[in-house]
């Protein structure tokens, strides 16, 4: 009977060790809300006459209830600050800037669909490259990625230069796996700005996901010294490492954002996989167990945990920890995979034949090899 390769066959489909999700680069969401550009122009009256007519009082009304929108907006009071707004355009509902205010306001409690809604009014009223970018900004957090993509090209066109939109641009051809313009628009986001660490990172995961190594290293250590807090660029740097075979920089890596975070199981469970890679196989799983008291309920950690007991010879203990990772994540092919690689070991091939059976109608593909020890032992 055919012996299991478990790493071999499908290395190329990503199957195998089960990577954290910084290698996916999930860092996208933290860089822009605090670029929301707000109206902070203090409007007084134009004629300097609070007690004339009807409606000059009315006008100073309305600018009244936006001064104070404003100055509730810079103290972080958005449910007032959108009251005052509110209470303006009832006086003058021609008045745009109350429109972008409120927007903003809506934007920072996360309302986005309130948001766009005020936005569209505002650029009815006044052409404004940048809240024609945060209307995108909206659909992109909403996760609507065609409709953010058709305003960040209408910011482009009306002549919007916010490194941020580039960036988010970026992300979403990376998340459609378009490496090639992924890495074009986090270039023009940091000749933008030269400090978007952002785009360093997530460019050098462009770099990474072509093989890339040398520049997806050089890019993360350039987003690192930019903004040494994010634990996720020194993650990432750790995979490059990895993945170039530099082992012990990749350890070293890791270990300083375990340093800065222990409870970070994200950086735990990919130096047990660096561990892993190094036949370092006892550690390996000092450290994956480490990962899961930060995390019980990690699936990947129980997984690569099943593969280095797999690798000691140690069946029973990985099926055991590729069952634990099913029963966290039903839908986990690759542990299928696994735990039928263990039993199969054990002599179960009626349980190793059901979990290659579950894996394949997953979407597993290449199962040449279990299928045809499945036919040996059917017969």
């Amino acid at each position: 009977m055919k012996r299991l390769l478990v790493l071999s066959l499908f290395v190329t489909l990503g199957i195998g060790l089960s990577y954290s999700q910084e290698d996916k680069d999930s860092s996208m969401y933290d860089s822009g809300i605090n670029q929301i550009i707000v109206p902070t122009q203090i409007i007084t009256s134009t004629d300097g006459d609070t007690v004339g007519t009807l409606i000059n009082a009315e006008g100073q009304e309305a600018n009244i209830a936006y001064n104070n929108g404003v100055a509730l907006y810079g103290e972080g009071s958005y449910v007032e600050a959108i009251s005052e707004f509110s209470k303006s355009l009832k006086f003058d509902s021609e008045m745009a800037q109350a429109y972008y205010g409120r927007g903003t306001c809506y934007m920072q409690q996360s309302k986005y669909d309130e948001a766009i809604a005020d936005l569209l009014e505002y650029v009815k009223r006044k052409e404004d490259n940048n809240a024609t970018y945060l209307i995108g900004y909206c659909y992109f957090l909403s996760k609507n990625m065609d409709k953010a993509m058709e305003y960040f090209q209408n910011a482009i066109e009306q002549g919007c230069t916010n490194a941020n939109m580039f960036y988010y641009i970026g992300v979403i051809h990376f998340n459609k796996a378009h490496y090639d313009e992924a890495e074009k628009y986090y270039t023009r986001a940091i000749e933008i700005d030269d400090k978007h660490s952002f785009s360093y990172n997530d460019r050098g995961s462009t770099y990474r996901m072509q093989e890339k190594y040398d520049l997806a290293i050089a890019d993360y250590q350039k987003a690192i010294e930019l903004n040494s807090r994010m634990d996720i660029f020194k993650e990432n740097l750790g995979s490059a490492y990895r993945l170039n075979k530099e082992y012990e920089k990749a350890l070293a890596t890791y270990d300083e954002a375990i340093k800065a975070k222990p409870d970070n199981y994200i950086a735990l469970n990919n130096k047990g996989i660096t561990l892993y890679e190094m036949k370092e196989y006892d550690k390996a799983i000092d450290v994956l167990n480490e990962c899961l008291k930060q995390n019980k309920d990690y699936a990947f950690a129980y997984n690569n945990l099943g593969l280095c007991y797999y690798r000691k010879e140690e069946y029973r203990l990985a099926t055991e920890a590729f069952t634990k990772a099913i029963t966290l994540k039903a839908d986990y092919a690759e542990a299928y995979v696994h735990r039928g690689s263990a039993r199969e070991m054990m002599r179960d091939m009626f349980g190793a034949c059901s979990d290659w059976r579950m894996a394949k109608s997953m979407g597993i593909t290449g199962l040449g090899d279990f299928e045809s020890n499945c036919e040996e032992y059917n017969n």
